[in-house]
């Protein structure tokens, strides 16, 4: 946690060319505590107007999904997908139709992401070296600005301290 995984995948959901290139785009947070039928209500009410999904069958829930996606070309970020089974669950309702719609899980388990996409593209975020996490600090902290003198051993004890994760810093 915290090496940056949400933060890449927000800049590529929010570039201009992805949201010109994507009918839909849908944000889903999963997390640890699975629910699928939260998972369904969270995509509905991002693609379509608002219904009344509280008293709607799960069966119902996956039709609606399944309905509104198909035939447009999609991008779903399933953001802290943390097992296998999650992934195998929700997979089936999303439409293959060749379009050119995409499916962008995020997860901190290699194995969950290899099982994803067999053949696709996993990427690993690796921790900052110590210059790369000292330019965040200073960054962060004198906003552009010179880092004075008194505070280069103070902020190397933090950068060492944080072992690379950015969020960390």
């Amino acid at each position: 946690g915290g090496i940056g995984k949400t933060t890449l995948a927000t800049k590529v959901f929010n570039d201009g060319y992805v949201k010109h290139h994507f009918h839909v785009r849908v944000w889903v947070t999963v997390s640890q505590t699975y629910d699928k039928r939260a998972v369904l209500i969270q995509i509905l009410e991002s693609i379509c107007a608002p219904l009344d999904l509280e008293k709607t069958s799960d069966s119902r829930l996956r039709e609606l999904v399944y309905k509104h996606l198909f035939g447009k070309r999609y991008l779903i970020v399933m953001d802290d997908v943390w097992q296998i089974e999650t992934w195998d669950n929700l997979k089936s309702f999303f439409p293959h139709d060749n379009n050119g719609s995409r499916i962008l899980l995020i997860s901190r388990l290699t194995e969950v992401a290899k099982h994803a996409n067999l053949d696709g593209l996993t990427h690993h975020l690796g921790y900052l070296k110590n210059e790369r996490s000292w330019e965040l600090l200073c960054q962060k902290v004198f906003q552009g600005n010179e880092c004075p003198e008194w505070s280069i051993k103070p902020g190397m004890q933090i950068v060492e301290h944080c072992q690379g994760l950015p969020l960390a810093l």
